[in-house]
């Protein structure tokens, strides 16, 4: 009879995690909806009130994200450690 495995040892080489962006890491984790094209124009029309739902609205969102976690660092005196692909 086989061993059974654990889950670590089942995806051991399987699952990885790439991380690209925090604030995708935030959008995934925590805003699911907005995985759908219709939760994503609610989501810029309805709640960000811009009159049409174009990708290039989430530059500046992410942009000002990522502006507001540098300046929380600093006035908290948090080391910012910026990954390799910055």
């Amino acid at each position: 009879m086989a061993a059974s495995l654990s889950v670590a040892e089942l995806l051991d080489g399987h699952v990885a995690l790439e991380v690209e962006c925090l604030d995708r890491i935030y959008l995934n984790a925590y805003v699911p909806k907005l995985q759908t094209p219709g939760g994503v124009v609610w989501f810029l029309r309805e709640h960000r009130g811009n009159p049409v739902a174009s990708p290039a609205l989430f530059a500046a969102i992410g942009n000002r994200f990522r502006e507001d976690v540098k300046r929380f660092a600093m006035r908290n005196d948090i080391p910012l450690i910026e990954p390799p692909w910055v």
